[in-house]
């Protein structure tokens, strides 16, 4: 299927008509970073339309969501970021759907069967990846960027939901047509700058740049163990002040942390002089010098948002979103409103961010600290592995099931700390937490399913997405999301069963591969 960039465009012409016309408009959208790009860029929409609208955030979109969709008061709901599968269902209300995952029906991969919905936007339905080439706040940009010219204002947002969503992680930076339309549009304004062949980590605005390169997971995952004593050394080996003068200082008055310059605040010489640096330190101490350029991509940032702020660079911006997005929904609904009204106003009003979001990425970094240690070791089937805790006779890491997914992710790539586990990167691996809101009144709880998978697996016919649904509904669940990166929820009783089909749909899938026929 080859791209079709124009019907891409026609078709969110045509969302945006449906919008327009509409008397009131409920946007409901997921709580990760991508879901609360798509909310915010639509609520911002909504308004300049002057539109009578409310946002409500969701974890997924199930049959307690579709339900509670189908008796809403709007005259159109407008669902971001959630998935599509389930929306058939939605048969009689107005829906519009911008989404980037792929499409299941019951049973059976229904691309096909979807491909006439002409209420939903999704780059899988124009010769597109879901997972790579746009995210859900990307599809719900080019709805707003057809609803009023205004609304290239957002376009920094859909680069927030792409990061958070990872898809600049194979190719270092977000390729495909659309990113490259998204990018244009908030360059031309002076929204974001691109800043190429350069260090893709974490901390690029508020860690100092020596504590960047001592905590770097990726570093880490090479083999490189130098303390943030011995990287500082490095810098002044180098002649790279580490800290501010008294002309650059900003911040909280006497706070001895805005003292030291990050690596957003040197030059792009000091930059460059210090990969070199680094370069040389990787031989000294035995490993691959070359490895530091597997680790150069694009970086993202954000010149109109204030020095030292989070939301001034993409990564940073999309984990605290996340940080602040896991943790809108509670078990008794109260201050969800509230919650929901913060993380929007983080993304509409950075310059103001409020020290509450901040608190919370406090918050989710101790969460998945504490979430890496419930992981033990992981045990391996024929065709997936799966992760344990140390607790005997359970499957289940006792985490919040809203973070299981980062975890996941982070074990696979052996970003945990300490000794690395034994896992087979050939295999997909899935992890398991009970819904801390399920399981009441002597219910079945319901538990959480994350799977995680390199796309080198692609190439031998894998598709998580696909064999995640598929076994989920065998016992009664659902699932369904990416290629390389789905999830599923099903009931506690069936996680042996479940994991048995699993094993057994990823087995059936590499042998049905034929790869002479991959579209």
């Amino acid at each position: 299927m080859t791209e079709d960039l124009k019907g891409f465009l026609r078709r969110a012409k045509h969302l945006s008509e449906v919008i327009s016309s509409a008397g009131s408009v409920v946007v409901v959208s997921h709580i990760d970073a991508d879901g609360i790009s798509s909310a915010a860029i639509a609520k911002r929409a909504l308004e300049r339309l002057d539109l009578p609208h409310r946002v409500q955030f969701v974890r997924s979109l199930g049959e307690e969501e579709i339900e509670a969709i189908s008796k809403m008061h709007e005259d159109v709901v407008w669902i971001c970021d959630l998935g599509t599968g389930p929306c058939q269902r939605i048969s009689d209300r107005k829906c519009v759907i911008t989404d980037h995952h792929q499409i299941f029906g019951t049973g059976q991969s229904s691309l096909e069967l979807f491909g006439d919905m002409d209420h939903m936007l999704n780059p899988l339905l124009f010769g597109m990846e879901g997972s790579t080439q746009l995210s859900g706040a990307g599809n719900t940009y080019f709805v707003a960027r057809e609803l009023d010219e205004r609304n290239l204002d957002l376009a920094y947002l859909a680069v927030v939901g792409a990061v958070g969503d990872m898809q600049d992680r194979n190719a270092r930076k977000l390729g495909g047509p659309l990113h490259s339309l998204v990018i244009k549009d908030a360059e031309s304004r002076g929204d974001l700058q691109v800043v190429t062949n350069e260090l893709q980590f974490f901390g690029w605005v508020t860690r100092s740049a020596a504590a960047m390169l001592a905590f770097s997971n990726d570093l880490k995952a090479v083999g490189f163990s130098d303390t943030i004593k011995e990287v500082a050394s490095l810098f002044y080996r180098s002649g790279i002040p580490l800290k501010r003068s008294s002309s650059q200082s900003f911040g909280r008055p006497g706070d001895r942390g805005f003292e030291w310059r990050s690596w957003s605040e040197l030059t792009q010489e000091e930059r460059n002089v210090m990969k070199v640096a680094l370069r040389d330190r990787l031989g000294e101490i035995g490993l691959d010098r070359n490895a530091l350029d597997g680790l150069l991509g694009e970086v993202y940032l954000f010149p109109n948002h204030p020095s030292g702020s989070p939301t001034r660079e993409a990564k940073e911006f999309a984990t605290l979103l996340n940080a602040s997005g896991r943790y809108v929904l509670t078990n008794d609904s109260r201050g969800e409103e509230e919650r929901g009204d913060l993380i929007i106003n983080v993304c509409l009003n950075p310059k103001v961010y409020s020290e509450k979001a901040l608190e919370n990425v406090n918050n989710h970094r101790v969460n998945i600290r504490e979430g890496m240690k419930e992981v033990h070791r992981v045990e391996q089937m024929i065709n997936i592995q799966y992760l344990l805790p140390k607790r005997k006779n359970s499957f289940c890491l006792k985490v919040n099931d809203t973070i299981l997914g980062i975890i996941t992710g982070m074990v696979l790539d052996q970003k945990r700390g300490g000794e690395k586990l034994e896992m087979d990167i050939s295999k997909p691996l899935v992890a398991l937490a009970e819904k801390e809101d399920s399981g009441g009144k002597g219910g079945d709880p319901v538990v959480k399913v994350s799977s995680r998978m390199s796309r080198e697996l692609l190439k031998k016919g894998i598709n998580m997405g696909s064999a995640i649904g598929h076994a989920a509904r065998i016992v009664g669940g659902d699932g369904g999301g990416h290629d390389v990166a789905a999830g599923a929820n099903i009931p506690q009783k069936q996680i042996k069963k479940f994991l048995k089909a699993l094993d057994e749909e990823v087995g059936e899938q590499v042998s049905r591969f034929n790869p002479s026929k991959r579209s």
